[in-house]
This record gives C-alpha cells, structure tokens and sequence, in this order.
C-alpha cells in the first residue's frame, strides 16, 4: 500500500488539500471543486446526485490528534456548509479517530442531521494507493511516471511500444467494439469510489421493450435489524415507485440472477453492486408554476415563480426537479398517479455571489414557511393544476435560529435599498453579518436625515497642549458637550467603501475620568488622551452635514 508522507504534505496545508481533493474527483465523476480564495463557504468540493442529493467534502490538512481548535474549525465549517442545506457532508482527514474523537464526531449529528462519514488516514491511504500518479503529481515529481504507467498496460498486446498514441487507439477500438455489440444501450466504463470498474448502460432510445430490456430475476433482499439496510430498501421501493438513484450492493443480489439482450454477456458477469438511475427527461417547454404560502383562510403571505426543467419516472408517478427563477432555490415536486397525492420539497443553496435583491423572495418565503400555514403551489395555465398541503415543519434552513430567515430577507433588502440610494451596486460579501445588517439600517436612516446613537459609555479625546488640557479641567460639575465635525464619512462593508458625505457627531459627557493621569502624560510626552463618560440621559448622536444649530443639546 501507498504510504503518503501526510505529515510531510500538511506543512503546505493547500498542497494536502490538493491532494484530497484531486482524490476525490477521481472517485466521484460529478465532484466539483470550490475556489477557496474568497472563503469555500464550507465546502471544498460538492456534488449533486442524479436524485437532486446535495454531498459536500471538507478536507483538512490535520495530522497527529484532533485538538480542540481543530474540533473548532471542524464546527465553524458545518456552520458555514449549512447555509447550503446540504443533504450529506463528509470530512476527510488524515487521522483515524480515536474513541473520543469518534463520540465528539458522532455527536455533531445531534446538531448538524447531514453529518455522514469521517474518512481518516487508513481510509484516505487505501484510496491513493490505487492511485498513486495523484502522490507522485502531489510531490512534484516527473510527469514520466504517468507516462510510464500508461506504458504498462496491457490490452492485445504484451506491451505498449508507442506509448499514450497506442493506449488511446486501443481504447478508441474497444469502446466502438462495445458500442457495435450493443444496439440497445449505450456502454462507456468508469472507477468508482471503491477502485473498482464500473460498467455504465444507457438506454439509446424509449424506454426499452421486452426484448431488450435488462432484468433482474430472483429476490432482491436486505437485512434485517442493520439501520443502513433499512434506509436502503426504503430507498429501492422510492426509486422503484418514482424514479431516481440507488445502489444495491452484492448481498442485496445474492439471489438475483442478471439478464438482458443478446451479445452484452450479463449471464457470466459475477455482479459485486448495481447503481439503478432513472434517466432523467428534459421538459420542453418547462412546466412553470407559483408556490404560494398562505393563510388557512386563503390570505397569501409570500409567493415565487418556479420551472420545473427535468423529470423522472417510476411505477407509481415520479418525480420533477427544478428551481426558482435565480436558481437559489431547487424545488422537487413528487408525485403519486395511484392515490393523486404530491410531495413538494425545497432546498435552500444560496450561490457564492448574489446581488441582495436576489435572495430576497426566497427568504421570505422561508421565513413565512412555518407550522399553521398552508404551501399551494399553482401551475400556469392548468386552473385544476394546484397541490395544497399544511407546512408540518418549519423550512428554517439547519443551523439557523427561528426567525432568521426573516432577518436575512429585512437585511438584504435594507442592503439592496442603499445601493440604489448611493449607486453603488455590488454582491452580498462573504461575511455580512448581523451587525453589518444593523449598521446598513443605520446609514438608511442617516441619508433619511435622522439622527442615530451610537454605542458606548465613554469617549476618548486626545489633547496636545496644556491649554487645551485646562480648558476641560475648568469643567468642575454638570454636563458639557462635544461636537466632532468630519469632512467625509466612509462606510465600509466588505471590500466596499460608500462615501456619504459630511457627518456631525455630538456627545455629552457629565465626567472626566482620568484628568490626573492625562496631566502627568501630557507633561511626560508632550501628549495625552483624555477618557470622559458619557451622560446616559443623553446618549451620543450622529447626523449627516455641517453642525446644526438647532441640534441635539447638552
């Protein structure tokens, strides 16, 4: 086996990283990675399923034991890969966890529900071994080494003389051999996540007839009292009956025989596992619709346009897939043609870069989404086209606290709003947060000519002269005011700055708190700064322009 110098490779924590990650895309063909530069949001690679599953990677570099500021940034991540309402999510580390290490592990799912896997280092050197042109690439060493792998295999002959040029020949030959035998299914080969060859068939047209279809003769079972077998044949009797993705394993086949049409030879395959896909059918034209969430009385609350793009089949109904106008939500609609019911289902995945206004249907809708509500989503053009249910469960996204969605929608439209008072557009950034969101409200009511507190209970002013000194020394009892005039006030947000012109600030103070120790610092540096409190019947204001003389009193 492979031993990978993780140790060696964690100094350059983005050189281990790379590593894991160029491992898993050669294990997972729909793995996509995420450019960290500007923060991964949680996730370092992602993938959707064909059933619409949302799986998210998160590698670290980590060696030795997880510490607990390692536990920490493990935390912070699920916090942050939450927002994408992921439906798994696994870490991979090279360290095998301990028994403590596994509890704390474990114990997250409490808290996180889509926590599935940790993939350690035993895990992580299994799978490189069967890949070790990824160590080597990892290492920096020769790109020949690839060259010479390739050299080695074998097809027809004992060896390849002319190197890549008669690999790719050979492969070109075999895939249109495969291709001829089979008229029925398309056929193309992968690894999949256990190393092993996986053989694709695609049907080539309509659903196939009897002839040609593939079957499976016998019993499929699973086992009993084995929580994952359980999930799995729930899983099997969804596909079977709408459509969709599921893997059987060879336990599951042990009394299953394989058949299909002449010439692909299933018969003398021994079947280690099965992957059942229900090939997905592109909807021309898309069936759109509105989800409303409303009243019991019928009072809408919050409504957004859907399109359903794609759908699956199955013996009982299906399943249709599709989004929101912007893509920041995708809606699964299923299906039941038997007894005329319907199963909506939604998941929130904000992209990396949004303009405010863009999400903020679709957090309105969550935030109006809770227990004692109706959701009636409406087909356009099709008056009997409608399937009403009560909401049972809040769609909160995980993670977040009640009535967050609400806060994000007020805060993206109260950001929204100021870019369109100042001309300054730009995305949401990376790390707006709740007290962004209260600042942004703030600068709305300065360019409404309001006056805003600001928080603190003291103020700080330097001096440098001892006159300036005495004059605030004269002030023996009783309030006095202060009144900061500045030529420009730029508020920052992000990477963002937004001029808004000349700001007044006004505070009233009743006390000097430190005069004694501002004279001796005066006199030592020829400087010093005053620390004075501020009165509480009269808090600190701001206001945008010159003094007013009418202003705010001390």
């Amino acid at each position: 086996m492979v031993r990978v110098p993780w140790e060696r490779l964690a100094e350059n924590a983005r050189l281990s990283e790379s590593l894991v990650t160029l491992l898993v895309m050669r294990l997972r063909e729909r793995a996509q990675p995420v450019d960290g530069t500007g923060g991964d949001g949680g996730r370092d690679l992602f993938e959707y399923t064909d059933d619409g599953e949302l799986v998210v990677y998160e590698a670290k570099s980590f060696t030795g034991r997880m510490t607990p500021g390692r536990r920490q940034q493990v935390r912070r991540s699920l916090v942050s890969a939450a927002r994408h309402q992921p439906d798994h999510w696994d870490l991979l580390v090279p360290i095998d966890p301990n028994p403590a290490e596994q509890r704390w592990f474990d114990g997250l799912r409490a808290e996180f529900g889509f926590v599935r896997h940790w993939r350690g280092r035993s895990w992580l050197d299994e799978k490189c071994a069967a890949h070790p042109d990824l160590v080597r690439y990892a290492l920096q060493e020769s790109a020949d080494y690839v060259l010479e792998r390739i050299a080695q295999a074998r097809a027809e002959r004992d060896v390849l003389a002319g190197g890549i040029s008669d690999y790719l020949e050979r492969a070109r030959a075999l895939h249109r051999r495969v291709q001829e035998i089979s008229p029925h299914y398309a056929v193309h080969t992968s690894l999949d996540a256990d190393g092993r060859t996986a053989v694709h068939l695609t049907p080539r047209g309509p659903d196939p007839d009897g002839q040609s279809a593939i079957r499976f003769t016998g019993q499929v079972r699973f086992a009993e009292d084995d929580p994952q077998e359980t999930r799995r044949r729930q899983r099997f009797e969804e596909v079977m009956r709408f459509g969709g993705e599921v893997e059987l394993s060879a336990d599951n086949l042990a009394e299953t025989t394989l058949s299909g049409p002449a010439g692909l030879g299933l018969e003398r395959i021994a079947v280690g596992g099965v992957r059942i896909t229900s090939p997905r059918q592109e909807l021309t034209p898309p069936l759109r619709g509105q989800v409303v969430i409303q009243l019991p009385s019928g009072v809408p609350l919050a409504s957004l346009p859907v399109c359903f793009t794609q759908r699956v089949s199955g013996l009982d109904g299906g399943t249709l897939h599709g989004s929101d106008a912007t893509g920041v939500m995708r809606v699964r609609l299923r299906y039941s043609q038997r007894d005329r019911s319907a199963q909506l289902k939604f998941t929130f995945q904000p992209p990396e870069a949004a303009m405010p206004q863009t999400l903020v249907p679709v957090l309105r809708l969550l935030s109006q989404a809770t227990p004692g509500h109706v959701i009636e989503l409406a087909f356009d053009g099709e008056p009997a086209g409608r399937v009403q249910a009560p909401v049972n469960t809040s769609m909160t996204p995980q993670g977040w606290d009640p009535g967050e969605a609400r806060l994000w929608a007020d805060a993206f439209d109260d950001l929204s709003r100021l870019q369109n008072r100042t001309g300054r557009f730009f995305p949401v950034p990376e790390n707006f947060t709740k007290r962004d969101a209260r600042e942004v409200k703030d600068i709305l009511a300065l360019l409404d000519g309001e006056e805003t507190v600001l928080r603190g209970g003291t103020v700080s002013v330097g001096v440098d002269s001892a006159e300036a000194l005495d004059k605030l020394g004269d002030v023996r009892a009783g309030m006095f005011r202060v009144t900061a005039g500045y030529e420009g006030m730029l508020f920052t947000l992000g990477e963002h700055q937004i001029d808004l012109g000349p700001c007044t600030e006004v505070y009233t103070m009743d006390k000097i708190l430190n005069m004694k120790e501002a004279r001796r610092d005066l006199a030592a540096h020829g400087h010093a700064t005053v620390k004075m409190r501020v009165a509480k019947r009269f808090p600190p204001v701001r206001y945008l322009g010159p003094l007013r003389t009418n202003g705010t009193e001390g």
